[in-house]
Order: C-alpha cells, then sequence, then structure tokens
C-alpha cells in the first residue's frame, strides 16, 4: 500500500464537456468537474445586447472525437452574433485555462474566444482566434490562458464567438452549414494556497504504479475524484464515492497522470501525480 502526499498545486478541472451520451435532459450539460458546474449547460446563443444573450434551441449531436459533439445548423449571417457558450463558478480559483475542438462542415471557418463575469461585457481571450475545417484537428484550443480575476462567488462565461460569415470552403455560411464543438475542458488553481500534506490515516492509493486498475481508500468520506492526464483531459470522475473508490482506466495510454481528490470537509482540492505502465 502506498500512502499518498497530496499537493494543491495542480490544475483543477472546473467545468468540462465530452458528451458522453447523445440523448436525455442531461446530454448537454457538464460531465466534468465540480458538483454545482455539472448541472450547467452547452448553449447556442445570439447576442441582442452587449450584456443580454438569446438561447437558440437547435443543437443536437454529431459524431465527436470519440464518442459525440454538441452541433447546429443556423449560423447564416452571425458574424460577432451567433455563439457556443458555457457558464461556471469557480470560487478561490486563478489561472484559468480552456481547451476544446471544433470542426465544420459548410459552417463557419472563423471563431474567438471571450470571456465575462455576471453583468459585464465580453472580452477577447489573448491568442483566442481559432481557424476552422472539415474536421477535428485544424480548430483546436489546448490549455489556452484566460484572464479571469474577481468573479468571487458569482458565473463565468466563455463563449465561442463567430468571427466571419465565411465558411470553411471560403464561400458564405448557409442556413444549412453546420459547426460543432467538443472535448471542452476548463482548468483553474486552488487560490487557497498550496497545503501540503501527508494523509497517514486518511487515504491511500494502490498499486501504484499499474496497470491503469487501482483502488483509492480513505477513512474521510470524498466528495469527488478525477484523474486527469498530462494535456489536462479529464479520462475519469467520480462524484461521492465515499471511502473507497475502484478506477478503471486500463485501456488509457501509459504515462503521467493526476489524481485529484475534494473531502467533505473541505473546499480545496489535493492532487496526486501517479504513473501507468
Amino acid at each position: 500500500m502506498l500512502i499518498a502526499m497530496f499537493t494543491a498545486v495542480a490544475q483543477d478541472t472546473i467545468t468540462g464537456f465530452t458528451f458522453p451520451v447523445n440523448s436525455g435532459l442531461d446530454s448537454l450539460n457538464a460531465n466534468l468537474g465540480t458538483p454545482t458546474n455539472m448541472g450547467y449547460d452547452l448553449r447556442f446563443q445570439l447576442a441582442i445586447a452587449p450584456d443580454e444573450d438569446s438561447t437558440i434551441n437547435t443543437v443536437y449531436f454529431a459524431d465527436g472525437t470519440e464518442t459525440y459533439a454538441a452541433a447546429t445548423a443556423g449560423w447564416q449571417d452571425g458574424a460577432d452574433a451567433k455563439f457556443w457558450s458555457i457558464k461556471f463558478k469557480a470560487a478561490n480559483y486563478t489561472n484559468f485555462k480552456v481547451s476544446s475542438k471544433q470542426k465544420s462542415i459548410d459552417g463557419p471557418r472563423d471563431f474567438k474566444l471571450q470571456w465575462r463575469l455576471s453583468s459585464t461585457v465580453f472580452e477577447d481571450i489573448p491568442e483566442g482566434t481559432v481557424t476552422l475545417a472539415d474536421d477535428w484537428t485544424t480548430g483546436v484550443v489546448n490549455q489556452l490562458a484566460v484572464p479571469i480575476a474577481g468573479q468571487g462567488t458569482g458565473s463565468v462565461y466563455i463563449r465561442w464567438l463567430m468571427g466571419s460569415n465565411i465558411d470553411v470552403n471560403g464561400s458564405t455560411v448557409s442556413p444549412g452549414g453546420t459547426s460543432m464543438i467538443d472535448d471542452i475542458l476548463v482548468t483553474a488553481t486552488s487560490s487557497l494556497g498550496v497545503d501540503e500534506v501527508v494523509y497517514t490515516n486518511r487515504i491511500c492509493i494502490y498499486p501504484v504504479p499499474s496497470n491503469g486498475i487501482f483502488t483509492v481508500k480513505s477513512l474521510q468520506p470524498m466528495e469527488y475524484l478525477a484523474i486527469v492526464d498530462a494535456s489536462g483531459r479529464c479520462v475519469h470522475t467520480a462524484l461521492q464515492p465515499g471511502s473507497e473508490s475502484q478506477v478503471n482506466i486500463s485501456g488509457a495510454p501509459a504515462g503521467n497522470y493526476i489524481l485529484q481528490v475534494r473531502f467533505t470537509d473541505s473546499d480545496k482540492s489535493h492532487s496526486k501525480p501517479f504513473t501507468i505502465r
């Protein structure tokens, strides 16, 4: 049995969307992140004022990078007005980063990422312009820094705003042009300070190293458990796992991973690097 030392220096998963299912009331909700943020959904929206948006309920599902992706047509005449949008809450976090993948089929080519707090206007994310193609490898954003500050306990919004009326073929976007988004991930670092504790009587993980099948056990109930790969992508989550959780990510590639745990008596997330062989 390996006694794990946890530190709060790794990026925590705040919210994420990989769309593992293509039906049901919660199918557009975040499936990664904190319990509060997993109740929020992805939306296709239209800006009607600098701080006012209207939701367009035309989102459906298409084939994604691994499972499904959110998709919709209706982007015509949408430059600087139509966008994908997510919201989340992340009090006591800093150093935000966002990742995503986008693809268009006769849909918009150009997007730019922006952020805002509640009751404020959107601001551009530096280096946040994205050019799409009819594939999942061109329109990729990987751990782009987002200068979020002063959020308190209010909501934070990130949007992927259509940047022009040009489609991926160089023509004008038509009503039937489709755009898709997948693998959205927002991570951040706890600003409560680095807290290094040896949980000699509280939690252990075994065996380590492993082949991707291992046990996390604790004398204190766990509220949340996640496994994050080296790219920041969450590959496993468990809500309210209690005092013991069996983890099976045997299909994951060999390499370095981060185990993240939050206990029911604390708002801090604790992280431990480990290796899969």
